[in-house]
């Protein structure tokens, strides 16, 4: 399955967009590691729980009566079925009574807008919801009917533009006296804590219904703590089974997933119900048989197909203890210390893309973290029988070798990058790796200049360089902190233009020379630009530039050496190198 077409249709199944709405704003993410953007600010996150809790109970031909939801970073649309719908929400709308005591959300402000009611929440408007209405239905004209009907009750609206935001409280001053806490204290809003939950489950709102047509689904919370714990129940048709397996898949899935995982003892199937817990009981998922009186249409082959290959994404399976792994150990190398994690997604995603299982392992001090163990989550989404996952591992306060030993039992390729290693190059280089790869730019020089004096006067000139000559100049140009000659390298990967492809006559000739010296070019991979998107081919690419970086990674991949190759002549030349 084509990567584009998989993505878009996986973002529908979870959003109910329209294709070309789902297509264009795909198009607009810098990469596809997160097709649903989740909430930036922490205002967001807290209104859409706002919102999760007043419209938990709706009905209507999609799930709580909202026919297409619209994720992104900074704010969220809903579109609703009705203009019905809008009457939970108006209750969340703040006003002052005739006592002058306050109701609804705190400095919340709403307005009419040319598509639909613009909701903004906090003071610097961090949280932001554009409701829009089906076709022909006036919000505004409800929103007009609410205010009339408060303020025909003397009471104030403090949800307009005008209305001024309440004054921030001063702080205290660090010497003064610790002071009691009144029991007329206001108390922690539970919207505030924890809000990702809700938020994450609003923004992929139809994958239940997804997951099981003519289905029906409601939200509930209660406070518990001091946040709230949420449940959903599926109220699913009498033919349907009760326990489903894709349910815990979906919401474990940490790329277009909520990235929930399942309670160890948080499941109980009876003969009424199924009951699974997640994230530390904080989510129940209750689910029952019913009546569904709402038609429903039962999804497309090619809708089902999206969403079979998307609950069947591969993920790696566990070695059993003391199983030695066959996975490839790739550790790549930057003349200049950086990680080239860049290079290695690139790398990483086409493999995988060609049915390999791949992680990209980012090799640091994790110094002032809990664990110190290698850890690795799933990278992007491949639509076919492979995967690509990226991790952490430390090497100074961890087990690196036991990190890589059970990594080579789950994937076949595993990228190593390091940073820091530049102060002192023998610390970049890891005998754990099978081999060694070194990334760096691709220019060759086919000129250099000459400057003397004669008669007093400056003479310069131009001198063209043979390809032989050119190979030695960019090899102490490029190479000069990497003891190529002493320690084995397997060899080059070059980072070439965006818009170049297979190289010219003249750099066909110096790789060739290079390759003489003992350091051949395996492959080129684009460079991306300093401050735009590093894309993979399991991102938005031109089919040009795709086609292009898939040739190059086969290429690279025939020039590698076996798995668990032995190191002890590689650990020789260090050795040597360290001595002399």
């Amino acid at each position: 399955m084509l990567i584009e077409p998989y993505i878009v249709g996986v973002r529908r199944q979870l959003t109910g967009e329209s294709l070309t709405g789902a297509r264009r704003r795909l198009g607009e993410l810098r990469d596809w590691s997160e097709p649903l953007p989740a909430a930036k600010a922490a205002d967001q996150a807290r209104f859409e729980s706002y919102l999760l809790q007043a419209l938990g109970a709706g009905r209507g031909r999609h799930p709580l009566g909202i026919s297409e939801v619209v994720p992104c970073a900074d704010h969220l649309e809903l579109r609703l079925e009705s203009a019905e719908l809008l009457a939970s929400l108006l209750l969340l709308l703040p006003y002052r009574d005739r006592r002058r005591s306050r109701h609804g959300v705190f400095d919340l402000r709403a307005s009419a807008r040319r598509r639909g009611i613009e909701l903004v929440l906090g003071r610097t408007g961090d949280g932001r919801v554009l409701l829009l209405g089906p076709q022909g239905c006036d919000l505004a004209a409800v929103l007009g009917a609410h205010r009339a009907t408060v303020e025909g009750r003397c009471h104030a609206p403090l949800w307009t533009e005008g209305t001024p935001h309440d004054p921030i409280p001063r702080p205290l001053r660090r010497s003064r006296p610790a002071q009691t806490v009144s029991k007329t204290a206001k108390s922690v809003d539970p919207h505030a804590v924890g809000p990702r939950l809700a938020s994450s489950l609003l923004r992929r709102l139809h994958l239940w219904e997804s997951l099981a047509a003519s289905s029906t689904v409601t939200f509930t919370s209660r406070p518990e703590g001091a946040g709230l714990v949420w449940t959903v129940e599926r109220c699913l048709p009498p033919h349907h089974p009760l326990h489903d397996d894709d349910v815990a898949t979906a919401l474990a899935e940490s790329v277009a997933g909520p990235e929930l995982a399942a309670d160890t003892d948080g499941h109980r199937c009876e003969q009424q119900q199924c009951v699974q817990t997640f994230a530390s009981g904080r989510l129940t998922v209750r689910t029952v048989h019913g009546t569904n009186a709402r038609p429903a249409r039962p999804p497309g082959r090619a809708r089902a197909h999206v969403l079979s290959t998307f609950l069947r994404e591969r993920r790696p399976s566990a070695g059993t203890v003391g199983e030695v792994g066959a996975g490839h150990v790739l550790q790549m190398i930057d003349p200049c210390g950086d990680d080239r994690l860049d290079a290695a997604e690139q790398l990483a995603a086409a493999w995988a893309l060609q049915g390999l299982h791949t992680l990209v392992l980012r090799v640091e001090s994790l110094r002032g973290q809990h664990s110190h163990t290698a850890s690795w989550q799933r990278a992007r989404l491949t639509g076919g029988s492979g995967s690509m996952f990226k991790g952490r591992a430390d090497y100074v306060h961890g087990d690196l070798e036991a990190d890589i030993t059970r990594a080579r039992a789950e994937f076949d390729h595993i990228i190593m990058v390091k940073r820091h290693w530049a102060d002192v190059p023998l610390l970049g280089f890891s005998p754990l790796a099978d081999d060694h790869l070194i990334v760096t730019e691709a220019q060759f020089p086919k000129m250099t200049k000459s400057t003397t004096v004669h008669a007093g006067e400056l003479q310069r000139r131009a001198v063209t360089l043979t390809p032989a000559e050119s190979a030695i100049a960019w090899l102490h140009s490029r190479l000069s902190r990497v003891p190529f000659a002493e320690v084995p390298m397997t060899g080059l990967l070059l980072r070439c233009a965006i818009e170049a492809r297979d190289p010219d006559d003249f750099d066909a000739m110096v790789d060739t020379e290079l390759a003489r010296r003992g350091m051949p070019v395996l492959g080129r991979l684009p460079q991306p630009p300093r401050r735009g998107a590093h894309r993979t081919v399991l991102d938005e690419l031109p089919d040009e530039q795709r086609t292009f970086v898939i040739r190059q990674s086969v290429q690279v991949r025939r020039g590698l050496g076996p798995a668990r190759a032995d190191a002890t002549v590689f650990l020789t030349a260090l050795r040597e190198y360290t001595a002399f």
